[in-house]
């Protein structure tokens, strides 16, 4: 039988296997891929985010036992996992005693905004912002000797933002009643509303779009000016609504879409920036082996989320836009057995690399500890956009024992993958042998000189 040099082109059906990929904890960071700081009391779901130097912050309480004050840090990470030593004392900040959640903002470049929602559970209680440059000292010069404190009107709600910052460094910050103006340096901005306010009954969670605010709830999303008056372009008439009241969590991906995870099921939505439904996707529970969704976060055109298994494990599942499932080591969820009792509650993806928070209990002590893991998301892996039907390379398809092919343009590399997207070989020369592989379909990709990539399909005989 004459062999036949052909172009095959990728079908859908292979979406899933192409789109794969493999992860695994960088081992250069911290030990094995993971850092830890051990706690007095109990964990409360460490956040993470990147500061403006690139550095990485994770933060939250440290729960004590009942009678005992929760201490609150920020531990600042190099990208190797180390502390940063010149952050904080030798690369840990410890934040007044107060009793809320707090989030960790910057504004500009050189400075971090550290905001509680409330400061105790008496009838005295107050919102307090603090600012702090990024050294961890506080800077005085801000508010009332580094700090901004209003009454407490508003709800204290699970991961609640309740402040922004706008373009030029100014803040607004809701109460539950109000929202209230400051300027760049902590003083409230009389010009703004009513000395400085305005009267708006809000959830105390928000975020800034563009030049606008959306105020999230259980039950609905508004979208407000900053002085109040609902976005008629949004929704209806400046609101979106759910179909079922739920304890949602929402961020803005970078595509301006509104992502959200509900929090108590298995459900993600993605709402236009117009304020329609785009779509739901009923995210994988994995054959009932994971237990809870905690967070997500966005890198290119990939979702990854976190959460708990129903054995204790921490969790790594990862989406694209359109909803279809990337197996992570070609299994629905990656789960993270290095750590037996965990939680993961925040992610921080970037191109390659995922940053998770969390948290591990030690059972020989009976301790808890907070952690944060670097995780490289393979780079060689096959890419939906990458497959192309092209003339420029033609391949002896099917192929025996060699690779042979014809090709009008110089030939850099061609790297060869199995059906579910790992990288098995990479060849440069015509009639490499390739009798090791078995029976069945794999993926050519073609790096030419000019930079030009290309992929097809090879069935082996």
């Amino acid at each position: 039988m004459n062999k036949i040099f052909t172009s095959v082109a990728l079908m859908s059906v292979f979406y899933m296997n192409i789109n794969a990929q493999t992860i695994h904890l960088d081992s250069s960071f911290g030990n094995g891929g993971i850092v830890s700081f051990p706690l007095i009391g109990e964990a409360d779901d460490l956040q993470i985010s990147l500061s403006s130097d690139n550095k990485i912050f994770a933060y939250g309480k440290d729960i004590a036992s009942s009678g005992s004050m929760n201490t609150n840090k920020i531990y600042k990470l190099n990208l190797d996992g180390t502390l940063n030593t010149g952050f904080g004392n030798s690369g840990v900040l410890t934040l007044p005693h107060y009793i809320s959640d707090f989030n960790v903002i910057s504004q500009g470049n050189d400075k971090i905004l550290v905001t509680f929602q409330k400061t105790s559970n008496d009838a005295s209680s107050e919102t307090s912002i603090l600012r702090y440059d990024l050294n961890g000292v506080l800077d005085t010069s801000f508010g009332n000797n580094g700090e901004f404190k209003t009454s407490h009107d508003g709800m204290n709600g699970f991961r609640y933002n309740n402040t922004v910052v706008l373009a030029d460094h100014s803040i607004i910050l809701t109460t539950g009643s109000r929202f209230i103006k400051l300027s760049s340096n902590g003083s409230i901005d009389s010009s703004y509303g009513n000395n400085g306010s305005i009267s708006q009954s809000n959830s105390g969670n928000i975020q800034l779009s563009n030049s606008d605010i959306l105020a999230f709830y259980d039950n609905k999303i508004d979208k407000i000016s900053t002085t109040s008056t609902p976005v008629s372009t949004f929704g209806t008439n400046g609101t979106f609504t759910y179909p079922d009241s739920g304890n949602y969590f929402s961020k803005q991906a970078p595509d301006s879409n509104i992502r959200t995870l509900d929090l108590d099921s298995y459900v993600f939505y993605n709402i236009n920036p117009n304020g329609t439904m785009s779509n739901i996707t009923s995210l994988t529970h994995d054959n009932n082996t994971l237990d809870v969704y905690t967070n997500f976060g966005f890198a290119g055109n990939r979702i990854y989320f976190v959460g708990t298994s129903s054995t204790d494990t921490p969790f790594i599942v990862s989406y694209d836009y359109s909803g279809n499932m990337i197996p992570l080591n070609s299994q629905n969820s990656y789960k993270e057995t290095a750590l037996p009792q965990g939680n993961y509650t925040s992610v921080l993806a970037k191109d390659n690399t995922v940053y998770v928070g969390g948290d591990k209990k030690d059972p020989a002590t009976n301790t808890w500890h907070y952690v944060v893991a670097k995780y490289n998301a393979s780079a060689s892996v096959l890419s939906a956009h990458e497959v192309q039907n092209e003339s420029s390379v033609s391949f002896e398809n099917p192929a025996k024992s060699n690779l042979v092919y014809s090709s009008k343009e110089k030939i850099r590399k061609i790297e060869l993958y199995s059906a579910d997207g790992k990288l098995v070989k990479t060849l440069s020369e015509n009639n490499s042998d390739i009798s090791f592989l078995t029976k069945g379909i794999y993926f050519l990709k073609t790096e030419f000189v000019t930079g030009k990539i290309i992929t097809k399909k090879l069935m082996k005989n």
